[in-house]
């Protein structure tokens, strides 16, 4: 198969200056100071929780305004089917914010790496966060250990358009019909990395699909590295299955996964940012990018 090699001259480099998007969209907070990312499989697809215990509990700083959404499950032995009751709490400044008495039980499908214990099934609790900085601290009562995730949204006002973004290095150009929609995507190797230039600050949206040959059948697995100035900020991992809706126009012995999506929130400056597939080691996927419509004349 003959590979098409896309390059984009310095000259033709786009480079956006993006404010903020105020999407109603809901983003995972994976990093938090002083605190260790937990991998949980929630029907094969990885999410990043946070251990809290009634002695330690979790303490994260959020920008506002926006809204703050804990997605929780407590943990439990293996075997144990009754459900289990636990109050989470938000706290700000010794003031309470939001508190949930919940209970839940053995959740299927929910896998917290390598540990013996089962996950129960997930609760929601949520809360208003104003303008600017809020130091938040989320405690439990009434269960040994639960995990939390963090997930926050800015206001649903000015919702911002997206626009696609195109590279300023690729191994090749593919382009994926759905619907009545062409889009294209750029191919990623492992060793062989899409590389982006942006300004920020902004949000990076990256959706991916695996590339099925005739021999991959069922569910596929494969991970997904970003990359900063030689500094990994993000690796993802996912397992999707074949399309049912895309497929590849110029791609005839190749197959189009489902859709996963990545978002990285990306400061104020210029990004040299690559992302790069890191398996299967033989592998190929496809990136398309986007990032929202920057909005000229509204910095001040």
């Amino acid at each position: 198969m003959m590979l098409r090699s896309v390059w984009i001259v310095p000259a033709a480099t786009l480079l956006l200056i993006a404010v903020p998007a105020h999407a109603a969209r809901w983003q995972a907070i994976e990093r938090i100071a002083g605190h260790a990312p937990l991998s949980v499989l929630v029907q094969e697809k990885e999410r990043i929780y946070f251990l809290i215990t009634p002695e330690s509990p979790l303490t994260l700083t959020v920008e506002g305004p926006g809204r703050l959404r804990l997605v929780s499950r407590a943990e439990v032995p293996r075997g144990v089917s009754r459900p289990i009751s636990y109050k989470l709490r938000i706290d700000e400044g010794g003031k309470i914010r939001k508190e949930q008495v919940t209970e839940s039980s053995a959740a299927d499908g929910v896998k917290l790496g390598d540990s013996e214990s089962a996950m129960c099934k997930s609760r929601n609790l949520a809360v208003d966060v104003t303008g600017g900085s809020h130091l938040l601290t989320v405690s439990v009562t009434g269960a040994m250990a639960v995990l939390v995730r963090p997930l926050f949204s800015g206001p649903k006002r000015d919702e911002a358009k997206m626009i696609s973004i195109t590279p300023v290095e690729a191994a090749r150009s593919v382009t994926v019909s759905e619907g009545e929609r062409l889009i294209p995507y750029y191919t990623i190797f492992p060793g062989k990395p899409v590389k982006f230039r942006i300004v920020g600050p902004t949000s990076l949206e990256l959706s991916t699909r695996l590339d099925f040959d005739a021999t991959m059948r069922g569910t596929q697995g494969y991970r997904v590295a970003v990359t900063e100035g030689g500094e990994r900020i993000r690796e993802d991992k996912f397992k999707t299955t074949k399309a049912t809706t895309a497929m590849y126009t110029d791609l005839h012995d190749r197959s189009a996964s489902k859709l996963d999506r990545i978002v990285i929130p990306l400061s104020d400056g210029v990004h040299e940012i690559s992302v790069e597939l890191l398996s299967p080691p033989k592998g190929s996927a496809e990136i398309h990018a986007r990032i929202p419509q920057p909005t000229v004349g509204s910095q001040e």
